[in-house]
């Protein structure tokens, strides 16, 4: 399998990771999928123990490199359409002949 990658200064790789954060609005914190909002009804219950939120387990450098391979992807899909929409417009050679017989 070909591999891609690309070199960042080191001085330059929070600038960078920050950056695809902020514009792909990575979340700080997700719903936690083990909330149970059944336990507030509960006398002694302590929301420490069930959060409904709780801190994004993927890193934010994961979230940047997952970013760069889905727009790869995306952008590797968008132009694939586009070149197919492309090639089946160009094989109409042009459109029926239909006339009104009245």
């Amino acid at each position: 399998m070909a591999s891609f990658s690309i070199e960042i200064p080191d001085d330059q790789v929070d600038r960078v990771i920050t950056a695809m954060c902020a514009n792909y609005h990575y979340p700080a914190q997700i719903s936690n999928p083990d909330y149970d909002p059944t336990l507030e009804m509960e006398e002694d219950y302590d929301p420490a123990t069930n959060p409904e939120a709780i801190d994004n387990p993927e890193t934010q450098d994961a979230f940047a490199n997952r970013m760069v391979r889905e727009y790869l992807q995306n952008n590797t899909a968008a132009y694939e359409i586009q070149l197919a929409k492309r090639q089946a417009m160009s094989s109409i050679i042009a459109p029926p002949a239909i006339s009104d017989p009245n």
